[in-house]
């Protein structure tokens, strides 16, 4: 993809383009975007704002600002985002890891961000594509939202961490995505998974009791909200029932795969991170 260039943007101009492709990528109303004062106040005090250009035009972003938890500094990762008409080209995948160099370049080793787990292709790509890990459910975290994607269901969001100096994080910037072996062994070890009516179906008590488990997401959310708002409801309860449950117990998410039209979050027990052990009983 030689014509495309990822840079950081810095001016005011330039961020009033941003604000329109918030409304483009996600179909958001006027009072629900970033505004270009709040980007600029970003980059000014020491986050980042980096663009997807195409023949000059400006086609996605990545919107981070400076946290903190302790005395821990990091990357908040607000938005990220590419236009619909250029999805599916890795534009999306470029600019996560052109963040991810900036934030290195800076002496950042963490990124984290919020996304709505019931969806699909996110699901997929944070922990699959670029090996995120996850323990925290945040139940309807912004409260009811209005644009095209988010509209009709709790704004329920996981919060990932991306450890950059993680081997498999390293191991996917370098060589790209690995392949898809994690599958589950047998109905046992799902603590939600679809039912021959494509209900939600929660687990028994022993599939808690597994090293692995695996907690099924419906293949199309969207679809499945237009076609059926009521089941989509129910999957999205059940998803967090199953979430929750296996946070509790001590689980974190590492991992995504997928067969024939199916996905699902791999959780396991423990989880090494870059500089410490996490390691939880029940």
């Amino acid at each position: 993809m030689n014509d495309l260039n990822l840079r950081e943007v810095r001016t005011m101009s330039e961020f009033d383009t941003l604000v329109k492709l918030q409304q483009a990528i996600w179909g958001m109303p006027v009072e629900s975007v970033t505004s270009s004062y709040v980007m600029m106040a970003t980059i000014h005090t020491g986050g980042v704002v980096i663009g997807a250009e195409r023949n000059g035009e400006l086609v996605g972003f990545c919107f981070a600002f400076v946290a903190w938890r302790g005395d821990r500094p990091f990357l908040w990762s607000h938005m990220a985002g590419v236009l619909p008409e250029y999805r599916g080209q890795g534009i999306g995948s470029m600019l996560k890891h052109a963040q991810r160099k900036w934030a290195l370049e800076h002496d950042y080793s963490i990124i984290s961000w919020t996304f709505d787990p019931i969806q699909y292709g996110n699901a997929n790509f944070n922990f699959r594509h670029l090996g995120c890990v996850a323990d925290s459910y945040l139940v309807n975290h912004y409260g009811e939202m209005t644009d095209e994607i988010n509209a009709g269901l709790a704004s329920d969001r996981l919060e990932v961490r991306w450890q950059l100096h993680d081997a498999r994080v390293i191991a996917s910037a370098e060589a790209g995505l690995p392949d898809n072996i994690i599958t589950p062994n047998d109905d046992g070890t799902f603590i939600l998974q679809a039912d021959e009516a494509y209900e939600p179906l929660r687990a028994t008590e022993t599939a808690f009791e597994q090293v692995t488990c695996f907690a099924e997401v419906p293949y199309n959310i969207n679809t499945l909200k237009r076609d059926d708002i009521e089941k989509a409801k129910r999957w999205q309860i059940g998803l967090r029932w199953a979430l929750q449950e296996a946070f509790q117990r001590g689980f974190f998410i590492t991992n995504f795969a997928g067969k024939e039209n199916r996905g699902w979050y791999v959780l396991t027990r423990t989880y090494t991170e870059p500089t410490s052990k996490f390691r939880r009983e029940t």
